[in-house]
């Protein structure tokens, strides 16, 4: 190597060498974290009044995600009342700024509701949602409409359920207030400028924010002056009435269970004349009762707890009262061990699920599941037959004039055919026992003449040739 290749060469091995050293990473260690991201300030205060601001900024203490849980971005975990588009969501490692989708109205109260779903890069998230409310012009008027949005046709609060508030009813200029509800469906609409309103609840499925045409909703008119309750059922509207989705036959050909493609009216009631099984040959099955499914288990129910209490009052009656005593004693000795064994359980399952993922559990939610003050909603009936089906017949069913939650009525019907009847497996046995074989033989007679061979071998051959000699000695 020359001396000038040598000059060369060095300077570049050091440029290398700093480099190769710069991208060397910090070995991980230090504390376990497992703590939310901790909201140090946000921007404007909650409940100042004034000019628009630029942005609402939220600040952490630690670097948070762009990935929230239950969510594929940030922005949508954003609510802005009175909705003005898209929200826009801008992170900055440690900060988040928001903006509505277009610029924010003078005089107008806001309310910005994050979700739960922000956690760090650690996925530690919060389970609480952030609320702030900010007001561009005049005071913040102290109003709430609250209550439950139901899925009603499942039967529960809906998680994904969006309450929105149209006001003024009339005039051109509307503005529309959106809340998303928890996850059981509780929802509350806070500092609403009082006034006539329509209020509006749906399952918003696919994330949209808007009423979509196959999605379930309900709608109230109220007049917002102070406190109010509304609760809502959202079902799906169609002008299609209800179709026979499937017939089952049960119970030795006795029972059918006619299931709807969508519920019906709670109110409605089917008399057994309503209902017509059609033979072949046009001649009609007679039916003796008809129940919708809660009416079904609900008489199976009685029926049971009757013979139950039947059981127990026979027991009982051959017991003195000391023994009584002490049956009721146990009984409630068990049912205390088993709810402290179901509790027990609960604390051990947490306590897995926290040493698996290395973080603390999910604070459990000690609010009872909101109950629906309407009748639970079915789409089956059960109909009990006066004589049993013929079986590997088709039969035509009919119910009249069924009315669905959209009010179309109409009488569905449709074919069903019965099963074969099942095949006689009991054959008679077959007999498997034989004669016996008869073993004994007559004894062979092994005496045999003896054989002269001096004689053979002296006697003339056939043919004229001689006798074989002997090759014995």
């Amino acid at each position: 190597m020359t001396r000038l290749a040598a000059r060369t060469a060095l300077p570049l091995l050091a440029v290398l060498g700093a480099t190769g050293c710069a991208n060397q990473a910090m070995p991980p260690g230090g504390p376990l974290d497992d703590d939310a991201p901790l909201v140090l300030a946000v921007t404007p205060k909650d409940r100042s009044t004034g000019a628009p601001p630029r942005a609402v900024v939220l600040q952490f203490d630690e670097v948070i995600s762009e990935t929230p849980r239950g969510a594929r971005e940030l922005r949508e975990l954003v609510f802005i009342s009175p909705r003005s588009g898209t929200p826009r969501v801008k992170w900055e490692r440690r900060r988040l700024e928001i903006r509505p989708g277009t610029a924010w109205r003078p005089n107008t109260v806001y309310s910005v509701i994050i979700k739960p779903g922000i956690q760090d890069l650690r996925n530690n998230g919060l389970d609480t949602a952030i609320r702030l409310v900010f007001s561009t012009g005049g005071p913040i008027p102290d109003t709430e409409v609250d209550g439950v949005a139901f899925d009603w046709v499942a039967g529960t609060g809906s998680a994904t359920a969006v309450v929105e508030a149209v006001g003024p009813i009339q005039g051109k200029d509307t503005t529309l207030y959106q809340v998303a509800a928890d996850s059981s469906g509780r929802y509350a609409l806070r500092h609403l400028p009082p006034g006539p309103y329509l209020l509006r609840a749906f399952v918003d499925r696919n994330g949209s924010r808007t009423i979509d045409p196959l999605e379930a909703w309900d709608s109230a008119t109220v007049t917002v002056a102070g406190r109010m309750q509304a609760d809502f059922y959202a079902f799906p509207r169609d002008t299609v009435g209800l179709r026979i989705a499937s017939v089952a036959v049960e119970d030795s050909n006795r029972v059918l269970r006619v299931t709807f493609d969508k519920p019906f009216v709670p109110e409605q009631r089917f008399p057994p004349e309503g209902i017509r099984v059609q033979r072949p040959d046009s001649s009609l099955v007679v039916v003796r009762r008809v129940q919708t499914r809660p009416e079904k288990l609900r008489a199976d129910s009685l029926l049971a707890k009757a013979k139950e209490d039947s059981a127990a009052a026979k027991a009982a009656a051959e017991l003195t009262p000391a023994q009584r005593a002490r049956a009721d004693s146990v009984a409630r000795v068990k049912r205390a061990d088993s709810v402290a064994a179901a509790q027990r359980a609960e604390r051990e399952a947490r306590r897995r699920e926290a040493q698996r993922t290395g973080r603390q559990p999910r604070p459990v939610d000690t609010l009872p599941a909101p109950k629906m003050q309407r009748p639970t909603l079915t789409a089956e009936l059960v109909v009990t037959l006066d004589a049993p089906l013929a079986p590997q017949t088709q039969y035509r069913v009919e119910v009249a004039n069924v009315r669905g939650l959209s009010g179309v009525v109409r009488s569905p019907s449709r074919t069903v055919t019965t099963a074969r009847p099942p095949r006689d497996t009991a054959r008679p046995p077959r007999d498997t026992a034989r004669a016996p074989r008869d073993t004994a033989r007559a004894p062979r007679d092994t005496a045999r003449a003896p054989r002269d061979t001096m004689a053979r071998l002296l006697l003339p051959q056939p043919g004229g040739a001689a006798a074989p000699r002997s090759r014995r000695p």
